[in-house]
């Protein structure tokens, strides 16, 4: 800015040095870091409640096996497994590099075995094919419950008076 005397003269010239994007720099500097931040509680939040969901499935298969109705067995057994289905999305979720969403492909074959190994009997094999694509929680959340019971009623029904057969 320039300071003049009555008659227009210039006298004096004011100046001021400043940084230019240094306050926006450090602003969004502190913001990824608050993003960062909260990048690591989220994932830490879904490890312990992927970590309860297990505990939680390994108490009511418990109380299956200790239950003298087989059918209140059969349904704890089934509670179970549609928990640990939710377990495995959430340690899907965990894993390292995974954003906002999960492989489906991934999370299917990691239910299909879930099943297999819970309730799966001698002769029974599972072939299973499955391609990657990647999707939201919100998708992949309900598929994993329905492949889940897909699997388990599979199992319980279609091998009925059978030796083994193939999923």
């Amino acid at each position: 800015n320039t300071i003049e005397s009555d008659e227009g003269v210039p006298l004096f010239r004011l100046v001021a040095l400043a940084q230019t994007g240094q306050r926006h720099r450090v602003a969004s500097e502190q913001h990824d870091q608050l993003l960062r931040d909260k990048n690591v509680l989220l994932r830490e939040l879904q490890h312990r409640v992927k970590n309860n969901l297990q505990m939680v499935t390994a108490l009511i298969r418990m109380e299956a096996r200790n239950v003298a109705d087989d059918e209140t067995g059969e349904r704890f057994d089934r509670l179970a497994g549609r928990i640990n289905s939710l377990a495995l999305l959430y340690d899907l979720l965990n894993a390292e590099g995974a954003n906002d969403g999960v492989d489906l492909g991934v999370y299917v074959s990691k239910i299909a075995s879930s099943v297999m190994e819970a309730h799966a009997v001698e002769g029974i094999r599972l072939e299973l094919s499955v391609d990657t694509w990647p999707c939201s929680i919100n998708v992949a959340m309900p598929t994993g419950l329905v492949v889940n019971e897909l699997m388990t009623n599979a199992l319980k029904h279609a091998f009925v008076g059978r030796d083994g057969g193939i999923i």
